[in-house]
């Protein structure tokens, strides 16, 4: 069994230690130590990182696991047993954790004290966290669930860890049934749960609390948080971005969403506008449309998938099958087909073995997209040498 040194003070970032094995393993060095301030992954928790030195070497913890009550540091080099060492976790990376861990037990213990639903997904890692629980809840229910937390933050309340004698007297949130000496965590007055994780001493250390988005999840809700430090990142990040946009629409930054909207509805307006003026234009192309009836072949730049096949369907009205090929600049191009004489399919893989591109649709209609373009001449031949 390894002293987990870590239970005893999860401010702990330097001790000393003596290797008891150190065997090769596929993940690089397997290495025991008799006791160790590194937390391997558990409990939603990832693992520590860091380093060990002896003498003058030093060699860097890339992971670390339990098993079966031994802890198993892998490293990128050999520590012979029977080797003192000092250890020494990255800090940065373990606090970040502790802020994020208890954040969540915050989150948890006070979606279960409001609306009584559970936590049942814990996702922790460099970048995210995330929480699913078994109900519903409102963008309202969370921005009430924010606001508690937070006041427990401010009060600055004790977080206690340790492994209670009464623990069948208590009532604690757990995922599962536990057997055995269990590890009761108090997050001040917001929760209590069963956990093995490292925690900040306060609630205040792991502030504040922000909820990012959610989504509708299994039956319930999962949420995306953010705690202590990465919380004050993302709102100092999302602060310069609102003084940009602020500073882009010539309007005081309380005002952005509004102004927002404003533009929005004027970018709706125009595209509606130019989408018109181009119905317009393409009833005039098609109107001088060369045709002998059989075919029409027109080529015309930068259209849409949707105006291409709205084209496609004004010249169909003036022979039997019309082609609309549109170049998108250095990215291939469009190409509609409709015809009332070929097998649509047929046509446009044969245009497409020649152009590069796929594509595919009902009968009498084909629609895809082409490596390379053509003019309407090179298209017209490529169709008369299908026939």
């Amino acid at each position: 069994m390894t002293k987990k040194l870590f239970y005893d003070n999860s401010y702990m970032q330097e001790f000393d230690a003596e290797v008891i094995s150190c065997e090769n393993d596929k993940k690089g060095w397997a290495l025991v130590l008799d006791q160790t301030a590194f937390y391997p992954e558990g409990g939603g928790q990832p693992a520590d990182h860091g380093v060990i030195t002896f003498g003058e070497t030093t060699v860097n913890v890339m992971d670390t696991r339990e098993k079966g009550g031994v802890i198993i540091h892998y490293t990128d080099s050999e520590i012979p047993a029977g080797t003192a060492v000092h250890g020494r976790i990255d800090w940065d990376r373990r606090f970040d954790f502790m802020q994020q861990h208890t954040g969540e037990h915050m989150f948890s213990g006070v979606v279960n004290s409001m609306f009584g639903y559970n936590n049942v997904g814990f996702h922790l890692s460099e970048k995210d966290n995330v929480v699913d629980f078994d109900g519903p809840l409102t963008k309202e229910d969370i921005k009430a669930i924010m606001d508690r937390c937070n006041e427990i933050v401010w009060a600055n309340q004790t977080v206690e860890t340790g492994f209670p004698e009464n623990v069948k007297e208590l009532e604690y949130r757990s995922k599962k049934e536990l057997q055995g000496e269990i590890r009761i965590v108090r997050t001040g007055s917001a929760d209590i749960c069963a956990c093995c994780g490292t925690h900040t001493a306060t609630t205040s250390q792991a502030g504040p609390i922000v909820a990012l988005n959610s989504q509708a999840y299994k039956g319930g809700t999962r949420i995306s948080i953010l705690c202590g430090k990465r919380a004050v990142e993302y709102l100092k990040n999302r602060n310069d971005d609102c003084y940009d946009i602020s500073h882009q629409l010539s309007v005081p930054v309380e005002d952005i969403t509004s102004a927002v909207t404003a533009r929005l509805d004027e970018i709706g307006q125009l595209k509606y506008a130019l989408a018109n003026a181009k119905r317009q234009l393409m009833a005039v192309w098609a109107e001088k449309a060369e045709t002998d009836g059989e075919l029409c072949v027109m080529v015309k730049e930068d259209l849409t998938s949707t105006e291409i096949q709205s084209f496609a369907a004004l010249l169909s009205e003036k022979a039997k099958t019309a082609v609309v090929l549109s170049p998108q600049g250095e990215n291939g191009g469009k190409i509609c087909i409709i015809s009332t004489v070929y097998d649509t399919n047929k046509l446009g893989r044969h245009i497409s073995a020649a152009l590069g591109g796929k594509g595919g649709g009902r009968p009498g209609t084909y629609q895809g997209n082409v490596d390379k373009t053509a003019d309407e001449n090179a298209l017209k031949e490529l169709i008369v040498s299908f026939e």
